[in-house]
């Protein structure tokens, strides 16, 4: 079926091959993606965050036993990297958003809670897959950093140091990512009280009860308001959420299935294109599609949500929907692109856009697989007797 042949082919072919094409040895790092004729892009810039990502699933691959033989190995090497030139000490301490590869100088001295968020996760896995103590001390110090450096005054946490408005879920969404993997490779005590104080953000800042789903933008206090583009909404975060609050029901026991059930309803009713299968990047309340393009990241989501909500507990067999969708991304995404990697945007007419073969998509690709392994332990949902819903 469709999720296993993806599963395959992202396993025995997209990871050694990005391996090969996105890691600059002579820098010891990943990079920021490739050209369309599948070479490196030769600026050399990197920002924090798709560095980290990578590392994390060359990481999370090698805890798994899926990953090439030399994946682990260059992980550490990009983390090592990564820590030399981007951290920055001192009383506000924290990462740099992003370094050039080729002169090793930081790029971009901002720090955001988005790319301190994907670090930890990075070295959750790590952590998991050496038993290295090193990345234990490297958690603590980037868990700090946050803490100091961004912490605000209105709840949650500052985008950056540098006061950028408006105020955004998604930071929060992946910092939320970050502490439920620290939590699930066992980093629980700390990690899991923090989880549940993002998990309130989301339920009373994040959560629009008009609209029972998820707004992307605020003010400065998580006010919604049209100047700080409150209408705007993302249906692929809508789906990755849904993701989200069930691996938190996993870790918790509680039943949190109104939230995951509505979010995927949402993603799926505001978001999908009428021409296609696919969601649109970004809509409106009602629906009404704001950018012409649907980029890779938000389907690999959508499929991943559609695996984890699967099963008797839902008005339709969510798994199936999974396997048709999972060859439809396929066949769209991840054919006639250079080492079988991907295609990464089209227009909501299916006119292919995209510029490059970045490799921030490898970590949303990767996402699904582990979620896809049937007999995983900690994929067992807790919680049964879920309300039944109907997905349109």
């Amino acid at each position: 079926m469709g999720i296993a042949r993806l599963r395959d082919n992202f396993v025995h072919t997209i990871l050694p091959n990005w391996l090969s094409a996105g890691y600059d040895s002579s820098a010891g790092q990943f990079v920021e993606g490739l050209d369309l004729d599948g070479a490196a892009e030769r600026s050399g810039m990197v920002r924090v965050r798709t560095a980290a990502r990578q590392i994390y699933v060359y990481a999370h691959a090698a805890a798994l036993g899926l990953g090439p033989e030399e994946g682990l190995k260059r992980a550490e090497t990009a983390f090592a990297n990564l820590h030399r030139i981007a951290w920055v000490a001192g009383g506000r301490p924290g990462y740099a958003s992003s370094f050039n590869i080729n002169t090793g100088q930081i790029v971009d001295e901002r720090q955001d809670l988005y790319d301190h968020a994907c670090v930890l996760l990075a070295l959750a896995w790590l952590s998991k897959a050496t038993g290295a103590a090193k990345y234990d001390d490297f958690i603590r110090e980037a868990t700090a950093a946050i803490d100091v450096t961004l912490r605000s005054a209105f709840g949650g946490w500052a985008e950056d140091n540098a006061g950028t408005m408006p105020r955004r879920q998604n930071p929060h969404m992946h910092y939320f990512e970050a502490c439920l993997a620290l939590w699930e490779t066992g980093h629980g005590h700390k990690n899991a009280a923090r989880a549940g104080e993002l998990f309130s953000l989301f339920k009373s800042r994040f959560w629009d009860e008009e609209i029972d789903t998820i707004r992307e933008f605020f003010g400065p206090s998580w006010e919604v308001s049209r100047a700080f583009k409150s209408g705007r909404l993302d249906p692929g975060h809508m789906a990755e959420w849904a993701w989200l609050v069930t691996r938190y029901e996993r870790l918790t026991g509680e039943d949190h299935s109104h939230y995951a059930d509505m979010l995927l309803t949402a993603a799926l009713q505001l978001g999908r294109i009428r021409t296609s299968p696919f969601l649109a990047d970004e809509v409106t309340r009602d629906g009404c599609v704001l950018v012409d393009r649907r980029r890779l990241w938000p389907q690999a989501e959508l499929l991943k949500a559609l695996v984890v909500r699967g099963g008797p507990s839902v008005g339709r067999n969510l798994r199936e929907d999974a396997d048709i969708f999972a060859d439809q991304l396929s066949a769209t995404y991840l054919t006639d692109a250079p080492g079988g990697f991907w295609r990464d945007a089209f227009d909501c007419h299916g006119a292919f856009t995209a510029d490059r073969i970045p490799g921030s998509s490898l970590y949303h690709l990767w996402t699904v697989i582990p979620e896809t392994i049937p007999d995983r332990p900690d994929k067992q949902a807790t919680i049964s007797n879920r309300p039944r819903i109907e997905l349109q």
